[in-house]
């Protein structure tokens, strides 16, 4: 894109967005780098380091002081091993925190002395993006909203992403949830999503993976608030969309709250120790496990979910059994410590601290389930369906189940579990999305709106 082009977008946006008051943008480098080559490493006596193959922005390299082809040996006197290493360090900072950096250039090592400059916000010439910000804990949470042009309220999504950490703040465009949520914009929704604790720019608030459940259903209660607070809101036609996890607080939420419809997809109801347990048996043979294999690991996952979820056991203590401790390392991706399957322990055992089937009993809204017939993660085409019997049981014609043929978790095409695990990379993802999601999400809300 050319640089006039860009400065004229940026103009014409940043005019149209709010920034917080006390969050600072997470540092950003805006460089393109690659490990090093062992020719690399022999030519300058070096072990670590990666190389800067380009400058995203030259702009910012004015900043931070690096140069296409610098090869970079530490940032604030920590080894840079890895490109991995790199991003990891960078996450440290903020914008105009400072940045001392050992570097190769030109053969000769070199001291760099600049600061970080700030992450770029996300812009749109289609819709306003606002970055705001929730007082939380002893912190902040980043609330990020795209809305569309109207002088009158209009109709509001918040969105609830899935059960891993990570921030969806001006990631790839292509990616599903980004796909989802600037379409709907699109189509006249303001569409708010908040970054979970720890992630993205939070401030003073601990890493999403030490948080409990109680805590991230907290967060998205006060998702809720801040969005019924905007002016620019029609409080009357306010739409949760909860996706995986999403799925599973949204009707907690909204037992407590009003809103005027749930939509989910790729959830479930039934209690998390037995979420998992299915889950196993489900999914080895799928991944390839023997059958006979599978059956005969089932007791020690029978026997590792109970002192788990009804000894309430930790981790630690279970793991003191060897048995057991093989399912925790192997099977639920044991840290050694407090994490399991990535979260800490505490948040999957809270779970089942919420009678998912009650919640749903005292939702008053619409509600739409969808499921996608390759979803190997939410794999119970009767658990969204029974959502469904469960609030019209209630609530009578409140609630609707659509089947979202030959789809997966991650909203791509694919014609049975095996392609979809063939095929899970980035590129077949992306170029496989399946767009009626947002289509059908368009069309219900819409139908809901005159009722």
């Amino acid at each position: 894109m050319k640089r006039l082009l860009v400065f004229s977008v940026l103009f014409f946006l940043l005019i149209n967005i709010s920034f917080s008051q006390n969050l600072k943008r997470k540092a950003y480098l805006g460089i393109n780098v690659s490990s090093l080559t062992d020719e690399q490493k022999q030519k300058y006596d070096i072990e670590f380091g990666v190389y800067v193959d380009e400058l995203i922005d030259e702009e910012l390299s004015k900043i931070h002081k690096f140069e296409q082809g610098d090869i970079i040996l530490t940032i604030n006197n920590n080894r840079i091993d890895s490109i991995h290493y790199l991003y990891s360090e960078v996450l440290k900072y903020r914008q105009d925190d400072e940045c001392v950096s050992e570097v190769i250039r030109n053969g000769k090592k070199k001291t760099l002395k600049g600061k970080f400059p700030p992450k770029p916000y996300e812009t749109s010439e289609k819709f306003d993006v606002i970055y705001d910000e929730i007082a939380f804990m002893d912190g902040y949470l980043r609330v990020i909203v795209d809305k569309p042009s109207s002088d009158k309220p209009m109709p509001a999504i918040l969105f609830i992403p899935g059960y891993t950490c990570g921030s969806y703040d001006n990631i790839n465009p292509l990616h599903p949830y980004i796909r989802l949520i600037k379409s709907l914009a699109e189509r006249g929704y303001v569409v708010m999503r908040v970054e979970k604790p720890g992630d993205g720019d939070c401030y003073n608030l601990p890493a999403c993976e030490d948080i409990d459940f109680h805590t991230e259903v907290q967060v998205f209660a006060e998702a809720l608030k801040k969005l019924q607070s905007f002016d620019f809101v029609d409080n009357e036609n306010i739409f949760i969309w909860g996706h995986s996890m999403g799925g599973i607080i949204a009707p907690i939420i909204a037992s407590e709250n009003q809103v005027k419809g749930i939509i989910v997809y790729g959830t479930g109801i039934k209690p998390w120790r037995e979420y998992i347990v299915e889950m196993c048996r489900v999914q080895y043979p799928i991944m390839g496990m023997d059958w006979v294999e599978t059956e005969n690991r089932m007791l020690c996952i029978y026997n590792t979910i109970h002192a788990l979820f009804i000894e309430k056991k930790s981790p630690a203590e279970i793991a003191n059994d060897s048995v057991m401790a093989d399912i925790l390392y192997n099977d639920f991706g044991f840290d050694g410590k407090d994490r399991l399957f990535t979260r800490n322990y505490k948040y999957l055992v809270q779970i089942d601290d919420y009678n998912l089937t009650e919640c749903w009993s005292k939702v008053e809204a619409y509600v739409l389930t969808m499921w996608g017939t390759v979803d190997l993660e939410a794999f119970s085409r009767v658990e969204h369906q029974t959502i469904v019997d469960v609030v019209n049981f209630y609530h009578p014609d409140k609630a609707e189940f659509y089947e979202v043929v030959n789809t997966s978790h991650a909203f791509f095409k694919a014609n049975s579990y095996k392609e979809a695990i063939d095929n899970y990379n980035w590129n077949y993802m992306t170029e496989n999305f399946n767009p009626i999601i947002i289509e059908k999400t368009d069309e219900w809300i819409k139908d809901k709106m005159k009722k």
